[in-house]
């Protein structure tokens, strides 16, 4: 909804207050790497619940979840990288891409 709606991004930016101004501002404009960061999460503790609960199948799952914690250290950098240098623009909603930095 955000990468639609520049009403509901000024929602959004609000609901991040903790971070500050600049924090929220540079959260919502990486909205596509923190949504993606969040689902990273998200499977990787399905997958490290499903290798505790299923002994049989460990190793595969302990894999998966290794990967999941690789993309989601990658989301971290992807967000700095928003956040910081305003790169890469096609993760950015169209109507955020101008707004310079923190």
């Amino acid at each position: 909804m955000v990468w639609h709606d520049p009403h509901r991004a000024r929602t959004e930016a609000d609901g991040w207050d903790r971070l500050g101004k600049r924090g929220a501002w540079a959260v919502t404009r990486g909205i596509v790497p923190v949504a993606a960061m969040f689902t990273c999460v998200a499977l990787m503790m399905l997958s490290a619940l499903g290798a505790d609960t299923w002994g049989a199948v460990r190793g595969p799952l302990e894999t998966t979840g290794t990967v999941f914690f690789i993309l989601m250290l990658v989301c971290w950098v992807v967000i700095a990288s928003t956040a910081v240098f305003n790169r890469p623009r096609f993760l950015i909603p169209p109507y955020l891409r101008d707004r310079r930095r923190l």
